[in-house]
């Protein structure tokens, strides 16, 4: 695993084929950071964008390959404490949020607090 400071988010821990694809992702801003490491990961763009304002706002990515055998058991795991994207998006666009702006400035710790007691009882 490692720690990545990517601009306009701030640190992403990530590991194996995010690591990589990240790193160069973040390297050159043509590639658009976060975003186009997920969309080059084939992740829709609509997604990207939404996982990129996650984390921006305080929240964490996780993301893994793996074996289709394992797919099930793992995502009961990860959906454990999951947020729910479509959600959350859906509260964020009621605010007037878009898309993902990475000149936008990642959430500091107030705000991150702030963001987190919104949305606890969801």
């Amino acid at each position: 695993m490692g720690l990545l400071a990517i601009p306009a988010l701030g640190p992403v821990v990530a590991a194996g084929w995010l690591v990589s694809t990240a790193v160069g992702a973040a390297a050159g801003a043509a590639t658009g950071g976060i975003v186009g490491a997920l969309t080059e990961a084939g992740m829709p763009k609509e997604d990207a964008h939404a996982y990129a304002e996650g984390v921006r706002r305080g929240g964490t990515l996780v993301s893994a390959r793996v074996a289709g055998a394992d797919r099930a058991r793992l995502d009961g795991i990860l959906n454990e404490s999951a947020v729910d994207l479509r959600n959350r998006t859906m509260a964020w666009q009621k605010t007037g949020w878009q898309s993902f702006d990475p000149a936008a400035q990642p959430y500091g710790a107030d705000e991150i607090r702030r963001e987190r007691e919104l949305y606890r009882n969801l």
